[in-house]
């Protein structure tokens, strides 16, 4: 009997604790790609990021994350395993001296992504005004055989068409949405659960059924697809330190759905919809 009631005193105190620890503030950013290197089967047009416009634009929605929500921690889709070279950079950046290591680069793609890229024309900016010391990285190197998906898709006439079709739709929408001139708005309609649903969807709606006969390659691919978004959102639930309350995490409009499940189904957080911030 004394078992029984300090078993379930232990059960009763573990769950009202549970319950009166505050929940993380994670605001989930769904982006594309600022750079924009074209390796989505989805082609965008360039939007010019280093513009007077969007420059601006970058200030506005900063200035409005740091106002209602002060991050603690920023989260960002950059490699987990450079951490260093990324906050050496973050450190360069706070000492106005991140140009001086962007003009060594000669490689031109390479170039691009650091003056332009969203994780360091916005994470930074963002970091900056937060007065946060350290970035956070979260992304992993898993293989995911895209080529070999499109090779399988090719060779059916039927499937082709639906895969054209399926990638015509998503590049006129991204389109449609990055023409927009209030940045703020690029962002809003990037992030409504109507559009990250469909991104999320192409994966287990189409790619899921595809290859049965070749060993469920369509499954295992949307499954390595999971993984690489479950160690991604690890690397998050990981580096958290103590006494954060609120985060930020900047991933690609495809992540994103993702982790806008997990975050809904993870306990220790509280999602703020992008929408009531901005």
């Amino acid at each position: 009997m004394f078992q029984k009631l300090f078993t379930s005193s232990i059960l009763l105190l573990f769950f009202l604790n549970s319950f009166s620890q505050d929940k993380i503030n994670v605001i989930l950013i769904g982006t594309f790609h600022f750079n924009n290197p074209g390796n989505d089967a989805a082609k965008t047009n360039n939007r010019d990021m280093l513009s007077k416009e969007n420059q601006l634009g970058l200030e506005q929605i900063t200035d409005l994350i740091v106002k209602k929500y002060k991050p603690d921690q920023i989260f960002v889709e950059s490699n987990y395993n450079k951490k260093r070279e990324l906050n050496d950079n973050y450190q360069l950046y706070l000492k106005d001296k991140f140009s001086a290591f962007t003009d060594t680069i000669k490689n031109a793609r390479m170039r691009k992504l650091y003056t332009e890229g969203e994780t360091f024309q916005l994470a930074f900016r963002l970091a900056k005004k937060a007065k946060n010391e350290v970035i956070y990285p979260i992304d992993t190197l898993i293989e995911l055989r895209f080529d070999l998906l499109q090779k399988l898709i090719k060779s059916d006439a039927k499937l082709s068409q639906i895969f054209k079709d399926k990638v015509a739709n998503l590049s006129k929408k991204a389109n449609y949405t990055l023409a927009k001139k209030d940045l703020k708005e690029v962002f809003k309609d990037l992030n409504t659960d109507k559009d990250l649903n469909e991104n999320k969807g192409f994966y287990i709606s189409f790619a899921n059924s595809l290859g049965i006969n070749e060993n469920y390659f369509g499954a295992n691919l949307v499954s390595d697809w999971y993984k690489r978004n479950l160690i991604m959102y690890s690397n998050v639930q990981n580096q958290l330190i103590s006494n954060t309350k609120n985060i930020v995490i900047l991933v690609g409009t495809g992540h994103a759905a993702m982790f806008k499940d997990f975050i809904k189904n993870d306990e220790k957080f509280n999602l703020i919809e992008l929408k009531t911030v901005l």
